[in-house]
């Protein structure tokens, strides 16, 4: 049986790599391509930037 602490952890590593493919697909609708690496880079600076 998996902890309350697992489930969250789980439950935030699918949220952000959801926004990570959809920042990289709102990119690519404006023509922009963006790895990856570059994407979770700037999620990264965005959570800090919330105080996440």
């Amino acid at each position: 049986m998996k902890s309350k602490a697992n489930k969250k952890t789980v439950k935030q590593n699918t949220l952000r790599e959801d926004i990570l493919k959809s920042m990289v697909a709102s990119f690519k609708i404006e023509g922009i391509h963006i790895s990856d690496q570059k994407a979770s880079a700037a999620l990264k600076r965005v959570e800090l930037s919330l105080g996440k």
